[in-house]
């Protein structure tokens, strides 16, 4: 009898050790569900996740590895599978993520302008302009970027003139190396080349004092050298900051002489001195499809004298021309939108 009674409980113990060790191996080779951007489900043990993959075996026993970027949801099975119940647990956005491997933006701005040449003139007044932007980010960072801007300047010297016409055009291109400071922040270091154009047109214009106008074409050529921060300060929320150098390689003023008389020449002056600098702040508000960025700026450019040019009249020499150093200022808020 005593025989029986130890068989019974034997029996008891190891049913109470299966019914007590199934929930906990369960868990521990718990399936889940995740689901793709294009609608697509995956169920089985994730191996692997980090900024870049995901590994996934599956129950039949195969091993698939997906872009991180293609996740919309990660889920427990029984979750997912439960009626009438919300996917709970969503892919959680660090900073990688919100910077996004692949990354389109459209960048309408505004802008107050500000080009002296002290002791002798000054003008300034309010841009308006459209940029955009092609950013790859996987360690290493690229981008191309391009902007255009117009506005109308004033004209002060001895006399003025009011409602100058301008436009800017700037292409750039960059290059560098995202550090990941913790799961919340990013610093990225970039280096590269970039042209901008700038031109003023008071051809027909009369000063206020009987001086004629005429066309000038500035040219810049130069190497950014900066550092950018991007941080996660929320589900769906990042702030970060951009300083960086220009270094002036080369810049060349065209002023078209012959518009204020046909007897003058137009003259070309290299300028080969000078340095430019920037800097901003960024908010991003990061959307299923789409974020949007709110970025205050400033932009600097201080030019020395350039070389000094032949002025002729009606082609006989008369002296010389140059462009005066200079600075400009530009102060502006981009709302940009991010694919």
């Amino acid at each position: 009898m005593k025989t029986r009674d130890k068989m019974y409980l034997s029996i008891l113990v190891i049913l109470i050790g299966l019914f007590i060790g199934s929930p906990l191996s369960a868990e521990v080779k718990k399936s889940q569900c995740v689901t793709l951007r294009d609608g697509s489900i995956i169920k089985g043990q994730i191996l692997e996740m980090n900024k870049n993959t995901i590994t996934i075996k599956t129950e039949r026993g195969e091993t698939i590895i997906r872009d991180f970027d293609d996740i919309q949801s990660v889920e427990d099975f029984e979750k997912a599978e439960a009626p009438g119940q919300d996917r709970a647990i969503k892919k959680d956005h660090d900073v990688i993520d919100m910077l996004q491997k692949h990354s389109w933006e459209l960048k309408p701005e505004t802008s107050f302008i500000k080009y002296e040449e002290p002791d002798t003139m000054r003008e300034s007044g309010y841009m308006a302009g459209i940029g955009g932007s092609y950013t790859y980010h996987n360690d290493v960072m690229a981008r191309a970027e391009a902007r255009y801007s117009y506005g109308r300047v004033d004209y002060k010297n001895s006399g003025t003139i009011n409602n100058i016409p301008d436009y800017m055009v700037e292409i750039r291109g960059l290059i560098g190396y995202d550090f990941e400071i913790t799961r919340e922040s990013v610093i990225t270091l970039y280096a590269g080349f970039g042209y901008r154009y700038l031109n003023d047109d008071t051809s027909g214009e009369i000063s206020s004092t009987g001086a004629a106008g005429y066309e000038r074409e500035s040219n810049y050529y130069y190497s950014p050298i900066g550092i950018e921060t991007f941080s996660k300060i929320g589900d769906n929320w990042a702030y970060g900051m951009n300083f960086e150098g220009d270094i002036f390689w080369e810049g060349k003023q065209k002023s078209h002489l012959s518009d204020a008389d046909p007897n003058y020449n137009d003259v070309d002056n290299k300028q080969r001195d000078g340095y430019g600098f920037r800097c901003s702040l960024k908010f991003q508000r990061t959307g299923e499809h789409m974020s949007f960025v709110i970025e205050p700026f400033y932009r600097y450019w201080s030019i020395k004298e350039s070389d000094w040019e032949t002025l002729t009249y009606g082609g006989t020499p008369i002296g010389y021309a140059y462009e005066p150093k200079n600075n400009s200022r530009e102060v502006g808020i981009i709302f940009t939108l991010k694919f």
